[in-house]
């Protein structure tokens, strides 16, 4: 399991710990006590002592994970500031916080499995654009141990070309690999956040335009700034958040109901998107190998060998 698995799963057993607590009649600063010894993590710890102090939770979470002194990766902190906002919406709307973190915990945990299925899927092409790479390396390796004299044979304009026209293609074709790989990443772990938090909010019993409402504002602060510019993420998340609303209302339909078989939905096509992707990478990537990579071999391997050969028969005659 890499380290993002394991934090993610980590962080859905936090919130499902919580969950307990907080049904079992414990006030929130007491089930963050209790979590932080159980956890024995530095950030567990750090939230439980900003909420001993007085801090809100949701601004707890926020402060500790935006300190800089826990190393958390950019999905990990999103994790994070989801369930920040996911606790102030339960506490703002009303809703009961024990089910609105299992539910959460829930969440997160199908998440993470979306994400591992892409990564498991991915390791393949990615094993094999690693390989790829060391092609040119072990043609180099292949003249040296036949005997020619590569620094003579560079040295000349022919050879120092097709060495300077073969670095030039190894650039580009691993700039190339990293983008294909990188279009075929798993979804990001926000996909479906502004559903689920109004999966929350709706159970409050408030209205369901400010429920909304509620929500959006909440997505806006908890989604990274990169995030927000990509794909007009907010804006979207507001037209379909509007759709059910009119939905439920027009239906008679529960809102938290519509709303989290609707994020379900949604995260089940984002994860079927990055399957179908991960495994057109594996495709894909023969690209970058039969334009960059193999001239590349003979260029910098095959290439100087044969001039290396060729001037030692030439100097032998």
């Amino acid at each position: 399991m890499t380290t993002a698995s394991r934090e993610g799963a980590e962080l859905a057993g936090h919130v499902h710990r919580l969950a307990v607590l907080i049904a079992a009649g414990l006030a929130p600063r007491t089930a963050w006590a209790h979590a932080a010894t159980v956890a024995e993590t530095p950030l567990i710890s750090s939230i439980a002592a900003h909420v001993d102090r007085g801090t809100d939770v949701g601004d707890a979470i926020e402060s500790a994970v935006g300190s800089g002194e826990h190393a958390l990766s950019v999905d990990d902190e999103s994790a994070w500031r989801s369930l920040a906002a996911a606790w102030r919406v339960a506490t703002i709307s009303g809703s009961p916080l024990a089910p609105a973190l299992r539910g959460f915990a829930e969440t997160l945990r199908d998440r993470e499995a979306a994400r591992r299925d892409i990564r498991i899927a991915l390791a393949g092409p990615q094993a094999t654009a690693r390989i790829v790479m060391l092609l040119p390396a072990v043609a180099v390796l292949l003249g040296l141990l036949m005997g020619v004299d590569l620094v003579a044979t560079i040295s000349t304009p022919f050879g120092a070309g097709a060495v300077a026209a073969g670095l030039v293609l190894i650039v580009v074709a691993r700039r190339w690999m990293r983008r294909l790989v990188r279009a075929a990443a798993p979804p990001a772990p926000t996909v479906g956040l502004a559903l689920d938090l109004l999966a929350v909010a709706a159970g409050g019993g408030g209205s369901p335009e400010a429920a909304a409402a509620l929500v959006m504002a909440e997505v806006r602060q908890a989604l990274p700034a990169p995030t927000l510019g990509a794909d007009n993420v907010p804006s979207r998340d507001a037209a379909q958040l509007d759709a059910l609303v009119r939905l439920s209302r027009a239906a008679g339909a529960p809102l938290g109901e519509l709303a989290r078989a609707e994020a379900a939905e949604t995260r089940n096509r984002a994860r079927a998107e990055s399957r179908e992707s991960a495994e057109r990478l594996a495709v894909r990537l023969m690209l970058p190998l039969g334009a960059c990579i193999l001239p590349a071999f003979l260029l910098l391997g095959v290439v100087p060998m044969l001039m290396g050969l060729l001037s030692s028969t030439a100097g032998a005659w």
